[in-house]
């Protein structure tokens, strides 16, 4: 009896131990998320309900700052900014990532090389890829510009007009995020069973049929979680706005972030821009939510 219970004891003890080391081990990277994603998150929440511009002492001011920004004209404009770009990046970068997978799960001869060229926009950087484009897109010596005066159209103001300025910046992630999205999508219809379209080919379906039937209902996870990622990613739209056109012209391609990045570091209103943040936070929040809500009615898990 005695026996028995030392053992109890001493595996309770060695159990113990080992969870102990366990949370030793990871403490710094507890420590790290604590110091730079919950406190910074918190705090913003707590700005949120004050007027501070980082050079003088914190006044609470409630909900006063939800109210303003509910009330000023600018969240209607970046808020259709913001989904503009989405509604055209978005579908435009999961579509032509699946023509590029479907072309590149043919089996033909350099196919991982052409892979790796896809593949290459999404891992350069953005202020790379912008100023290259935004050379792409001048009115007046860019290549888009030039290539349609030799067909003997006009010149388009890519990124100088309000018309064109946020489906010409959407274009540009278009063509850096179709790699990516290749990359999954390719991996997904590796894994449909052949068997499939064997049996779909001995009923009789043709080429168009195998796709719409089992294709992309197979492929239904993957592009959910595309949708999922590309939204929460989109609707954070910064970089590429700032570097091409600096929210212009006009307010035409100011969006979320960058209404933030202006209203913190430029008027040095932190409480305001914090609030910006937790609406943007809510409207991520809210859209997460509807797709979740809404996948068992598009998104196909069976084998």
């Amino acid at each position: 009896m005695n026996t028995g219970k030392l053992k109890s004891k001493g595996a309770w003890t060695l159990e113990k131990r080992n969870s102990v080391m366990g949370w030793v081990m990871i403490s710094p990277i507890l420590v790290g998320i604590a110091l730079f994603a919950v406190l910074p998150v918190l705090f913003s929440f707590y700005i949120s309900f004050h007027e501070w511009d980082m050079l003088h002492e914190q006044q609470w001011v409630g909900a006063a700052n939800y109210v303003k920004i509910f009330g000023d004209k600018m969240l209607g404009v970046i808020s259709k900014n913001t989904f503009t770009y989405c509604i055209i990046a978005i579908p435009g970068a999961i579509f032509f990532g699946l023509l590029l997978a479907l072309a590149m799960n043919a089996k033909i001869k350099g196919v991982a090389l052409y892979r790796t060229a896809f593949f290459m926009p999404n891992i350069t950087t953005t202020v790379a890829v912008c100023i290259v484009w935004s050379w792409l897109y001048n009115k007046d010596y860019g290549l888009f510009n030039n290539i349609l005066n030799m067909l003997g159209f006009d010149s388009i103001k890519w990124i100088t007009s309000k018309k064109m300025a946020m489906p010409s910046i959407a274009i540009m992630s278009i063509w850096q995020a179709m790699g990516y999205d290749m990359i999954l999508l390719t991996a997904g219809l590796k894994g449909i069973d052949e068997t499939y379209y064997e049996a779909a080919q001995i009923d009789g379906a043709n080429g168009w049929q195998s796709f719409w039937k089992i294709t992309l209902p197979m492929l239904t996870p993957t592009l959910f979680f595309l949708v999922v990622t590309h939204c929460v990613s989109y609707i954070q739209m910064f970089d590429a706005a700032f570097i091409m056109t600096e929210g212009g012209p006009g307010h035409a391609t100011r969006t979320f972030a960058m209404q933030i990045y202006n209203t913190a570091f430029e008027y040095f209103r932190m409480g305001e821009a914090a609030s910006y943040a937790w609406v943007l936070f809510a409207i991520v929040f809210v859209i997460t939510v509807i797709q979740f809500k809404l996948q068992d009615k598009w998104v196909n898990y069976d084998v």
